[in-house]
Order: C-alpha cells, then sequence, then structure tokens
C-alpha cells in the first residue's frame, strides 16, 4: 500500500501539473479550422526551439522552412538534430522559442488547438496498438467512421496484407443497412456489453 501510494502521489503530480497548451479547454476567439479550405501550407519562420528540460541546449536555431500543399519532404540527419521536433511543433506538443511557424498564413498558435490536430495525422515509426481489434484500434482515429470508412483507412494505411488473414476483416466486410447491423450487434452482444460495462435491452 505504502508503495502505491508513492507512485501514484508521482503520477497524479504529473497528470495535474498545469500547462500552457491545452486542446480541451481554449479561449473562444480561437480560429476555427474549416477543413473544407484548409489546404496545409507549412511555413517555419526563423524558428528556434529548446526543450524545457534542457534549456541550455537550443534544437533549432532559425529554422526557416517551407512546405507546400500535396507536397512531400524528407527530414534527414543525425540522431538528436531535430527530425521528430520539428513534428511535434506542427502539432504543437511545444511551442517555439522565437519565431513563428504558420499553416496557410494563419499562426498556428491561433488556431483552435483541438480542430487542427484533427485536421492533421502522424504516424509514429513504432506505432503501438491497443489490445482490441484491429477495427477497435482504426476506430481510435474517428470513432464514428462506417464500416466501408474503416477499410478505406486499411487501405491507405497499406494493411490489408497485414490484417487480410484476421477475422477482423471479415466483420467490416457486413453489410451496413439496418438490419445487417441489428445482425451484427445480436453477433456480437457479448463483445459489446463486455465493452459498453452495462445490459442491453
Amino acid at each position: 500500500m505504502s508503495k502505491a501510494k508513492t507512485a501514484a502521489k508521482k503520477i497524479f503530480s504529473v497528470i495535474e501539473r498545469p500547462t500552457d497548451i491545452s486542446a480541451m479547454v481554449q479561449p473562444s476567439n480561437m480560429i476555427p479550422v474549416d477543413l473544407a479550405k484548409f489546404e496545409g501550407n507549412i511555413e517555419f519562420h526563423n524558428v528556434w526551439f529548446r526543450y524545457p528540460t534542457r534549456k541550455n541546449d537550443w534544437v533549432l536555431k532559425g529554422l526557416n522552412l517551407k512546405i507546400n500543399k500535396n507536397e512531400t519532404i524528407a527530414l534527414v540527419g543525425e540522431s538528436g538534430c531535430g527530425k521528430s521536433t520539428i513534428v511535434s511543433l506542427i502539432l504543437r506538443f511545444y511551442d517555439v522559442n522565437h519565431g513563428s511557424i504558420t499553416i496557410d498564413g494563419v499562426d498556428i498558435r491561433d488556431y483552435n488547438l483541438k480542430q487542427l490536430r484533427h485536421a492533421m495525422s502522424l504516424v509514429m515509426q513504432e506505432p503501438t496498438l491497443f489490445n482490441y481489434s484491429i477495427m477497435d484500434n482504426i476506430l481510435y482515429g474517428e470513432m464514428g467512421a462506417s464500416n466501408s470508412e474503416i477499410l478505406e483507412a486499411a487501405k491507405i494505411a497499406n494493411a490489408m496484407e497485414f490484417i487480410s488473414s484476421q477475422d477482423t476483416m471479415s466483420s467490416m466486410k457486413r453489410d451496413e443497412t439496418t438490419q445487417g447491423l441489428v445482425n451484427a450487434l445480436i453477433y456480437n452482444r457479448d463483445a459489446v456489453v463486455y465493452n459498453v460495462g452495462q445490459k442491453l435491452y
């Protein structure tokens, strides 16, 4: 019990630490992201950045970089040169110390952060799968996705070969008519009850 209390105290001290960057609580005057008009022209303007835990080591020193929409670029360099840092700054996991980053001419600090992150996708070099089905893992990206959208996402991610032999795919291929979904719910009733945590009537 003593060890658990000590560990819990450390955990909650991290969870409760105030942050300057929050996607949950934001001022009402933040610029909304219109996905229909969002193009994704990214530009770094004289960006200087160092991590809060290493304030004597500048990772980026006056970086100027322009990435146009529909353009594919590669960041190449030795470990610690700032490749992952650039991605973290675009997603506002951190804010720059000096300079600015704009997307479509707007400083990313002025965008609604939740909407901004929803407009972008990030695939880590070592992806983590949650202990659920492949379908559930894909649904984390868009909880309301239909079966056809899940299949399309798997194709775009070049994951079909990996999951083609899985039973998950057969459940994705079922029809999406009302009766088809009702039948699927009945078929998977036990799993749904287990995950939802309540009895279905």
